[in-house]
């Protein structure tokens, strides 16, 4: 031993020797430096000597015979002494503001913490926040007692004693350590809310950090003891408190662990909360419920300790099993409205706040101001419209890969080229090729299977473990349904639901807002716009195939003859008078109606936009049926009625803004009164007669609509937009991509994909007691001037100034009438007003059926010899390959969609 402390001496000589060799021309000048103040300290010094005398005699004595220990003990007293110097030079600089600046007294008196902004619907139902930290503040009256003691007991229990440093709890800290024992830790509440609300700062060295940290914290601690009263820093400690993730304060720790108000809490469920404070992750009642109980029972010791519990109680509560669940309410992804909130979060909110600031100019944080918004959507109605899409998309994707599977023939996606672009899009391919892999050993590393999750609707939508190539999950995704779904209020333009896809935390793309092709919703436009021209409901055009310019557009079902009118061509969406009456109008005068009603897309100044030849999104497309329901004057969706401010302050007032701007709310007249409701009659007869009928006899929808399908080329769009006095709904269903589609039109075709999301929409309204009322208005009666230019019939046989000589040439009523039967009723080839088989909605195998049948039926077609082959003995292959050359040809001319919009 006296070896090791003549060594451990030489080497602390060696070091001394070392250092003042190289600090001596410091310490020279130093000396210089510091002489005018040494003179003037020279009698506190002197006193100083004069009363340390017999310690040092003391010492000098027990150095002389104890050389080696006394020469280690003042090596010990040195860096004692200059580690005292060094704290004390880093409290300096902390206070100067060496290592950041303090926050100041002002600073400290007017503490916002930051609060999430919550969204409520018009019926005061909280759907979601937007936050960086997830916290709403509470007053602590709203506090349950359980949580303050056990808080205090755990964590400070001479809170209410000291002044924001607690000196004994150091000694008990330093005990603890040198003993080994866990005595707890030395910070108070007041320096634990210093550091939630001024989070630590990171320094190149980690224990300098630590150290410059708690002085940091020391130091606001005490400024805020001298600003609040304690009851004041357990408020506003209880609403910054980190549990963990994403949540912070206790009213949201409470919501999300328990479900409950923070008043509200049991004394055990105070005590996990409050033990969650020592590891938020480790004693997690949710993740850990084991470590959380047994933590918990530390706490409720200490409040059996601090006279809070009966050591009874504390023996029946520690047997509880915890009893905590997470519960998603605050969840971006989860909840009512997850489309309609990011809508708000992206398009609406930053340009409302860009307008509307503080009181000093500066701009409010959609995350952390504390901003309650009010919107119009309608939580009822939002749900209806979720559960309705997830019902029609869970069936329609069950009945789509029922209708390819085993199908050889052909892929969903048509081309594998579609497949080739989106493997080479993906993020994966290009990790591999900048790894430096080749194209060709990239392609197959996309054919290993390996394990991975993906989204199935096999358990109600959520994600399923499997095992997949990544090139047949790019295959699964691409083959995907999805959806958008809009419901407004069309006399205000207030949005009441909003369903952007089948599930955002899945799928974020917003569907309302994309754009597709409309197909035949479009023609209300077109049709709007002859009302306008000089064309009537009554007009009568021929139901045939009419080259215009390059374009030659067919009926979806290929059958012709007779004559349309106006009113009977939009009830049996008849493309080829569409294509005579956009001719007839002209194309800009119909773009430009299509922008009055709302449209805001560009569109192409070709004669396919009357067939729905151009890319609109849900959005736009509401707005133009909402304008017709408006007597022609177009609704400008709104979102948000009102923001309030934390302090209770209103920040914007749509009503009251509308007040000052009327052009806010519906102002721009697209359609004159009658040519609205001379639109809005013809309308209705697709509802009720034509390629809508499935709305009432599938789904029991009652009361007055008006509507219109649309269906797109290859059957890749489904469309279905309707509305009644008060609502105009729409819905939207197609793959990602165009390219994957139905093969037939039973299964493809807009009242078959879109109108059931609609239609179950509607059934759930007209079954709540509180909503069926919006059922119950009818339309305004026309004025006598509208109903006379509906009264005719809306197809004819034969000419309709012939069919008119030849009534009026007939007195006899039985013969007029068997003269009107005859001439007004399709025959077997011709167009059916019956879109739907009687009987209602129709079942999954049953439209298996219809659709096999129908591609039956075509094939078949094409193998029998048609009359020209009997006549003139051309072969079935030569009349195939010239039929096929036709179709290629009619593909290439500039603005065909001929088969683009069904119905």
């Amino acid at each position: 031993m006296r070896d090791l402390l003549k060594s451990l001496n030489n080497s602390l000589n060696n070091a001394r020797q070392v250092i003042a060799r190289a600090t001596a021309p410091a310490r020279e000048k130093w000396r210089e430096i510091t002489t005018p103040l040494r003179t003037a300290l020279a009698p506190v010094s002197q006193a100083w000597q004069r009363l340390t005398a017999p310690i040092r005699t003391r010492w000098a004595a027990f150095r002389e015979r104890f050389p080696v220990a006394g020469r280690v003990m003042g090596w010990g007293g040195r860096l004692l002494k200059w580690g005292l110097v060094f704290i004390l030079t880093l409290i300096v600089g902390v206070w100067f503001g060496i290592f950041g600046r303090l926050p100041s007294m002002e600073e400290l008196k007017n503490i916002e913490t930051a609060n999430s902004t919550e969204i409520y619907t018009i019926d005061s139902v909280l759907i979601g926040k937007f936050y960086i930290e997830n916290r709403t503040a509470i007053a602590l009256e709203n506090v349950s007692p359980y949580i303050i003691n056990a808080l205090i007991a755990t964590e400070d229990k001479r809170f209410l004693e000291h002044s924001g440093i607690d000196i004994q709890s150091w000694f008990r800290v330093g005990y603890g350590v040198l003993s080994g024992e866990g005595l707890g830790g030395g910070s108070t509440l007041s320096q634990q809310l210093a550091k939630n609300l001024y989070p630590r700062k990171k320094y190149k060295v980690p224990l300098l950090s630590l150290i410059i940290n708690k002085i940091r914290e020391n130091f606001i601690s005490v400024k805020l003891e001298h600003i609040y009263s304690k009851q004041e820093l357990l408020n506003l400690y209880l609403n910054t408190v980190p549990f963990g993730g994403d949540v912070f304060g206790i009213n949201v720790a409470s919501r999300q662990y328990f479900n409950k108000k923070p008043k509200d809490l049991t004394v055990d469920q105070a005590a996990t909360l409050v033990g969650m404070l020592k590891a938020t992750t480790y004693y997690n009642p949710v993740r850990n419920p084991k470590n959380a109980q047994r933590r918990r029972n530390v706490v409720l010791m200490q409040m059996v300790n601090n006279g809070h519990l009966t050591k009874e109680e504390y023996d029946k509560l520690s047997q509880k099993p915890v009893g905590a669940k997470r519960y998603n309410v605050d969840s971006n992804n989860d909840g009512l409205g997850t489309y309609f909130r990011e809508y708000l979060r992206t398009s609406i909110m930053p340009d409302l706040l860009e307008k509307y600031k503080k009181d000093d100019d500066s701009k409010y944080n959609l995350y952390t101001d504390g901003l309650k918004i009010y919107t119009t959507l309608h939580s009822k109605m939002q749900q209806y419209a979720e559960e309705a899409v997830q019902k029609q998309m869970q069936d329609l994707q069950s009945l789509f890969d029922r209708h390819w599977k085993n199908y050889k023939r052909d892929k969903p996606w048509g081309d594998d080229k579609w497949i080739d672009q989106q493997i080479k899009q993906s993020a994966r391919w290009d990790a591999l090729i900048n790894d430096g892999m080749s194209p060709e050993d990239a392609l197959r590393n996309f054919e290993d299977t390996v394990k991975m999750t993906v989204f199935s609707w096999d358990k109600g939508g959520t994600e399923v473990d499997t095992a997949m190539s990544p090139i047949d999950s790019v295959r699964y995704y691409f083959c995907l349904l999805n959806c958008g779904f809009m419901a407004m209020d069309h006399r205000n333009g207030y949005i009441r639901a909003w369903v952007g896809g089948t599930n955002f935390r899945y799928f974020k793309f917003d569907h309302v807002l994309s754009k597709r092709q409309v197909g035949s919703t479009f023609k209300p436009i077109v049709y709007s716009a002859a009302l306008q021209d000089t064309i009537k409901p009554c007009t009568y055009f021929p139901n045939e195939i009419k080259k215009i310019v390059d374009w030659e557009p067919h009926n979806a079902d290929e059958r012709y003859g007779g004559w349309y009118s106006v009113n009977g061509a939009l009830t049996r969406s008849v493309n080829v008078v569409a294509a005579q009456i956009i001719e007839h109008v002209g194309i800009q005068k119909t773009i430009d109606l299509a922008k009055k009603m709302g449209v805001t897309s560009s569109l192409p100044r070709e004669y396919g936009i009357s067939l729905g030849a151009a890319d609109i999104n849900l959005y736009d497309m509401v707005k133009v049926y909402g304008t017709i329901a408006n007597s022609g004057m177009r609704p400008e969706p709104v979102a948000v009625l009102k923001v309030v401010n934390r302090n209770g302050e209103v920040v914007y007032d749509y009503k009251k803004e509308l007040e000052d701007d009327p052009d806010l709310g519906p102002h721009e007249a697209a359609l004159s009164a009658n040519e609205a409701a001379t639109m809005t009659k013809m309308l209705q007869n697709v509802i009720d007669f034509g390629t809508g009928a499935r709305l009432r006899r599938g789904y029991g929808v009652y009361g007055d609509f008006a509507g219109k399908t649309g269906t797109t080329q290859n059957q890749s769009d489904g469309w279905f937009i309707c509305y009644n006095p008060q609502l105009v709904t729409g819905a939207w269903v197609g793959a990602e991509s165009p390219a994957v589609r139905f093969r037939s039109m039973s299964l493809g075709q807009g009242s078959a994909m879109a109108l059931p999301i609609v239609g179950w929409f509607w059934n759930k309204v007209a079954k709540d007691k509180d909503l069926r009322g919006l059922l119950n208005e009818r339309f305004p009666t026309p004025r006598p001037e509208v109903l006379a230019l509906m009264g005719c019939h809306p197809w004819v046989s034969i000419r309709p100034d012939s069919f008119g000589q030849l009534l009026n040439g007939v007195q006899d009523s039985v013969l007029r009438d068997s003269m009107i039967a005859m001439f007004t009723t399709p025959n077997k080839e011709g167009n059916d007003m019956t879109a739907v088989p009687p009987g209602g909605e129709v079942s999954v195998d049953n439209l298996l059926k219809a659709a096999e049948k129908e591609k039956k039926e075509e094939e078949e077609k094409d193998k029998k010899p048609g009359l020209f082959r009997k006549l003139f003995g051309h072969k079935p292959e030569e009349e195939k390959n010239k039929k096929e050359g036709n179709e290629e040809k009619d593909k290439k001319k500039p603005g065909d969609k001929k088969d683009n919009n069904k119905q």
